[in-house]
């Protein structure tokens, strides 16, 4: 018998003696009455939200444009003819200029004509590859104005000089499988094409090259002096345009943008549901999405954005006809654009930001079975875990199993189906940190907010014009509101009362986070099997802590006394040690090192130092050096800061990332104590 499943048993042991269960759906009880559970279950529409996304994939949602600001007046507007007396639009400078923490807001971008013709030596019009009015995605993000008729040069990469050796580049439009951001300054500043037509892939997966007819979202530097232009095709037509080219043909293109890029505001739509309790009210349970996005962008992230809106939609509504009480504490909705203006938000309206208690994020919530979407619920970084999750994984169990019994024709009181929808079961998955969009702000070290982010991936269509309505399953958009919906209403009303449940929830899931960790450890050699079961053990006593600030009266003795007796199974009680320099955060330099179309890291330390730096260059570094900042707090040691890494992603080069922490102090985001 090896030693793994020794200390299983030895778990099973500990564990029988206090009574602990395994983790499912039924400890959902405890936490929120069957009746209102069907209450919400009856109400949660997902052809309702279908019908709202109908409406917002009309536009082509570029941060701070005239488009955005009319999807955010058609969410404003829902909002009010829900009953919603508290909606707000909260605008913000996107000038180019201004910096909030570490997003420079990016000037808006406003377009009234682009068209991209294929036409004959004397000029005559042949036919249309791009158009704005038509498919949006064809003009490439942060395009300027341009009136060109050029040949076309095949580049490749373009990244490199070799890509142009021998090609006469000037005065002509480049054609590349990069994005036009990578190409710029070797196709237009040093060799002086004209412009840009790219078939770049913006996100690969398992079937990006499949369909080669689709058109992939491109976009240009934001903050660039000079001008430029761009527009994308697709891989299909940009093969049968190297064909032409291979074969000694000259292909012109005439290229005519009316756009600019200019001062404007980031407007986010915000609303609440105030809390009942006078000391629970200033603590907000808030749910996000990001509203910007090239048309249709029907998944990603209108699905989001309508879901969250369905939520508000049915909280009010069963709040107003008395089957649901008033929350204690306030749940607020917010419709930003992407990250950007997520960090802007929070460090313009700190108070705002201190009042988030848990920020419940959804962005891809409704691909249907075309999309090849597989569904996630995930928890966030280990570094703001807390009693949140769990819950948020016990909702995921019950709508698995309810969803599954449903498809299987078993009787259910859930089936969380839209007649209009699929019947599929859910079978979402369970994630810790999955980044990759505003739940990543919130969960930052500025921050610290626990979150949960519910999202698709793989998706077949992301991020191209196959992102369409027709795609979007009414069935998956009602069990997103619905899992969001009952998470709020749980977190909004937790007190005292209901610390017997949450110490129920918490016990058989900390037995399975050890044995998830004991199994993906087996193989560490001896300093990071120690540094692992030492992390754990921290994460663990972070989330038992986490129930006192729903249930401060809560005794989490005997929590604290399984974890401990967990991860000293072989005699070494866990202990923390300082090791190595200690360092603080600059409190006037807040939020991610990588924001939205502008990298703090990059413009501080510069780009050639970035690619020198060890931790962000190695397998899931990106992860590493996010969660590498956020433990840093003043008190933890580069080695505790390492510890808990290696508990989260396994063994972590610790020169690399040392490396790392000094490169953020050079620039002033950190300062050794």
């Amino acid at each position: 018998m090896n030693a793994t499943i020794r200390q299983i048993i030895a778990i099973v042991s500990i564990t029988a003696g206090m009574g602990a269960t395994p983790a499912h759906a039924d400890s959902l009880t405890g936490l929120i009455p069957e009746a209102t559970l069907k209450s919400i279950a009856a109400e949660t529409s997902g052809i309702a939200a279908r019908r709202n996304l109908d409406e917002i994939t009309l536009y082509h949602r570029t941060r701070a444009s005239a488009q955005f600001d009319e999807a955010a007046r058609i969410v404003a507007d829902k909002l009010e003819s829900y009953g919603f007396d508290t909606v707000e639009t909260l605008r913000f400078p996107a000038d180019g200029k201004t910096m909030f923490g570490t997003q420079k807001s990016r000037p808006a971008w406003q377009v009234d004509f682009a068209e991209l013709w294929e036409v004959a030596a004397d000029g005559t019009r042949l036919r249309k590859l791009g158009d704005w009015a038509a498919r949006p995605l064809t003009l490439a993000q942060d395009s300027d104005s341009a009136d060109a008729t050029a040949a076309l040069v095949d580049v490749g990469g373009g990244t490199r000089n070799s890509d142009y050796t021998g090609k006469d580049i000037s005065g002509k439009i480049v054609l590349t499988s990069s994005q036009p951001e990578a190409v710029e300054a070797l196709a237009l500043r040093k060799y002086g094409a004209a412009g840009i037509l790219s078939y770049a892939a913006n996100q690969k997966s398992a079937w990006w090259q499949l369909d080669d007819s689709l058109v992939r979202w491109g976009h240009l530097s934001s903050f660039r002096e000079e001008p430029a232009f761009a527009f994308m095709t697709s891989l299909g037509e940009a093969r049968a345009l190297q064909a032409r080219l291979a074969a000694g043909e000259t292909v012109r293109f005439h290229a005519k943008v009316e756009a600019r890029r200019e001062a404007g505001s980031y407007s986010i739509v915000t609303a609440t549901i105030p809390g009942s309790d006078p000391k629970l009210a200033g603590e907000e349970i808030a749910f996000s999405c990001h509203l910007d996005h090239p048309r249709p962008g029907a998944n990603d992230n209108a699905s989001g954005c309508v879901a969250i809106l369905e939520v508000a939609r049915t909280l009010k509504r069963l709040i107003d006809t008395g089957d649901l009480p008033a929350p204690k504490r306030t749940i607020r909705f917010l419709w930003p654009a992407e990250i950007e203006a997520t960090l802007i938000l929070l460090n313009a309206r700190p108070k705002l930001a201190d009042s988030l208690k848990h920020v419940i994020h959804m962005d891809m919530v409704g691909g249907g079975p075309a999309t090849k979407a597989v569904f996630r619920v995930s928890r966030g970084p280990k570094s703001s875990a807390d009693i949140s999750g769990d819950i948020a994984w016990a909702i995921t169990d019950f709508v698995n199993e309810q969803s599954l019994a449903f498809a299987s024709g078993e009787a259910t009181d859930f089936p969380l189906y839209s007649p209009e929808g699929g019947r599929e079961p859910q079978m979402a998955l369970k994630e810790w940190l999955s980044m990759g969009s505003d739940h990543d702000v919130f969960a930052a070290g500025s921050w610290g907010i626990p979150v949960t982010y519910m999202h698709d991936w793989p998706d077949r269509y992301i991020h191209t014009t196959g992102d369409v309505a027709a795609n979007i399953d009414p069935t998956k958009l009602k069990r997103a509101a619905f899992m969001g919906a009952v998470q709020a209403v749980i977190l909004a009303g937790l007190t005292d009362n209901d610390a017997a449940a949450l110490l129920t929830l918490s016990q058989p899931a900390a037995v399975m986070r050890l044995a998830q960790a004991m199994t993906t450890s087996q193989d560490y050699a001896s300093e990071d099997l120690a540094s692992a079961r030492l992390g754990y053990w921290l994460t663990e006593q972070r989330i038992i802590r986490s129930i006192k600030g729903y249930a401060p009266d809560a005794d989490t003795a005997r929590l604290t006394a399984l974890s401990s007796a967990l991860v000293s199974l072989d005699g070494t009680p866990a202990a923390v040690t300082k090791d190595g320099p200690v360092y603080r955060r600059n409190p006037a330099i807040k939020g991610t090192m990588s924001g939205f179309g502008y990298s703090y890291l990059e413009d501080k330390l510069g780009a050639g130092k970035v690619k020198g730096l060890q931790l962000m260059h190695a397998p899931l570094g990106h992860e590493i050096s996010y969660e590498a900042l956020n433990y840093v707090d003043g008190k933890r040691s580069v080695g505790e800061i390492h510890t808990m890494l290696v508990a989260e992603f396994g063994p972590v080069n610790r020169p690399a990332l040392e490396e790392y922490l000094e490169a953020l102090a050079s620039i002033d985001v950190l300062a050794r104590e």
